[in-house]
């Protein structure tokens, strides 16, 4: 175990030192006996962000853009190709899901805001290596956030697929000749309505508990390599509830900019993705404050 130096300064654990780290066969971890300061944020926080996003993605825009571009194309093929094949179902729940790996995919961009403060020279390399910095940490809330991708993508498959009864049915909301009459039948029958509002709940209810866990928790990783993912996303789920009122704003601001993104044909991503992510850093850092000490004391759990 590495010895912790607390200085007099309210307990706080200063950056430079070491922040009671304990060592399991596994993975580093921060003691239960620690905590991370959680700050009170105005509800119109999250429109400060996107200032701060919008002047790095000003400053960085090339590098930001090239990135975010790569991330657009990539997504937009596989979508493509699910739509152009008898998969076209697919790529329907891929384009609502990109909400809940929209976290990992700004990884990049997290390193750039990461390097920017630190006043380090930032060239493209490192939107892509990024991850290096807590490869373990990153991949287990990687992990996590994929199993709820897929958890989703399995449940909207099911209700879509009993929502429109049919292959067919689906087939006519995406052809451009289909009429409005017939797109309005379909979708105002008894069984519809329901089946509807229950597809969209549990989307949301999706969407809600990934940025609870992905709010704060990916740029805490990148930031502070000490910490695992499971402290991370703890820390994260707290912050947003302690916050509820600026998160809430803030999880509809980043739904509706990522859907004006989506409906650009995709290629409006290369321009809110990088908004958004470093908006996300400055959240991160407007939330979280220093390692603090709890009051009391728990028992070493290993």
């Amino acid at each position: 175990m590495v010895q912790q130096v607390i200085k007099s300064d309210e307990g706080r654990l200063w950056k430079e030192e070491l922040v009671h780290i304990e060592r399991d066969r596994a993975n580093y971890h921060v003691s239960p006996g620690y905590f991370l300061e959680i700050k009170k944020l105005p509800t119109a926080q999250p429109l400060h962000w996107l200032r701060l996003g919008l002047h790095d993605l000003g400053q960085h825009y090339a590098i930001a853009i090239g990135y975010g571009l790569v991330i657009a194309l990539v997504y937009a093929v596989i979508v493509g190709l699910a739509v152009s094949t008898q998969l076209y179902h697919v790529g329907i729940q891929l384009t609502s899901g990109f909400i809940l790996l929209a976290p990992m995919m700004a990884l990049g961009f997290y390193g750039v805001s990461r390097k920017t403060e630190r006043s380090e020279h930032v060239s493209f390399s490192d939107t892509l290596h990024a991850w290096r910095i807590n490869p373990r940490g990153v991949l287990g809330m990687g992990l996590l956030i994929v199993l709820l991708f897929l958890t989703w993508f399995m449940v909207s498959m099911s209700t879509a697929a009993v929502l429109t009864q049919s292959q067919q049915a689906l087939g006519s909301l995406m052809r451009a000749d289909a009429s409005t009459q017939s797109m309005y039948a379909l979708m105002t029958t008894n069984i519809s309505i329901p089946l509807a509002l229950g597809y969209l709940s549990v989307g949301l209810v999706y969407m809600l508990v990934v940025f609870s866990f992905a709010a704060v928790s990916i740029p805490l990783l990148m930031d502070r390599p000490e910490t695992d993912a499971i402290t991370a996303l703890v820390i994260s789920w707290n912050a947003v509830m302690h916050n509820w009122k600026p998160m809430l704003l803030w999880a509809v601001l980043i739904a509706v900019i990522t859907v004006v993104g989506l409906a650009v044909f995709y290629v409006g991503l290369a321009i809110t993705m990088p908004l958004l992510g470093f908006a996300s850093w400055h959240a991160y850092r407007d939330t979280l404050g220093e390692w603090r000490e709890a009051e009391e004391k728990q028992p070493q759990y290993y």
